[in-house]
């Protein structure tokens, strides 16, 4: 089955929603947090999701498949239309950086060290 990009910020949310149920049930999504680069913040869900997860449709972990077959870059196309990508020397994503570290540290795991946050672009004036 072809794996479909999502096409609104309303499966994108649900797809974020998923990803923060998976990491609580310890599915397999949680080996992967080291992977993953391109992290979203949802300011109103207060919660993150890795682009290879939240860009296609009706995500969850047994679909997700440890990423086989799935690529950033094509999800990464699509997210622009609804987020900018934060400056890392930027105090907003320095803070939400720290935030993300916190998540990643009680499943026993690391951000990436060339990781970037991405937020809504309402949400993404510079501070």
């Amino acid at each position: 089955m072809e794996d479909v990009l999502v096409s609104s910020l309303e499966e994108v949310l649900e797809n974020v929603k998923q990803f923060n149920k998976d990491l609580q049930h310890e599915t397999d999504i949680v080996q992967q947090l080291t992977q993953f680069k391109h992290w979203y913040y949802i300011s109103d869900l207060q919660a993150f999701g890795p682009s290879k997860y939240i860009g296609y449709k009706d995500m969850n972990t047994i679909k997700y498949a440890r990423g086989k077959g799935k690529t950033g870059i094509d999800t990464e196309k699509v997210l622009k239309q609804w987020f900018v990508k934060l400056p890392k020397e930027s105090i907003r994503s320095q803070e939400l950086m720290s935030e993300l570290e916190k998540l990643l540290e009680q499943h026993g795991k690391k951000v990436r060290r060339d990781a970037v946050i991405h937020v809504l672009k309402e949400e993404g004036g510079m501070k």
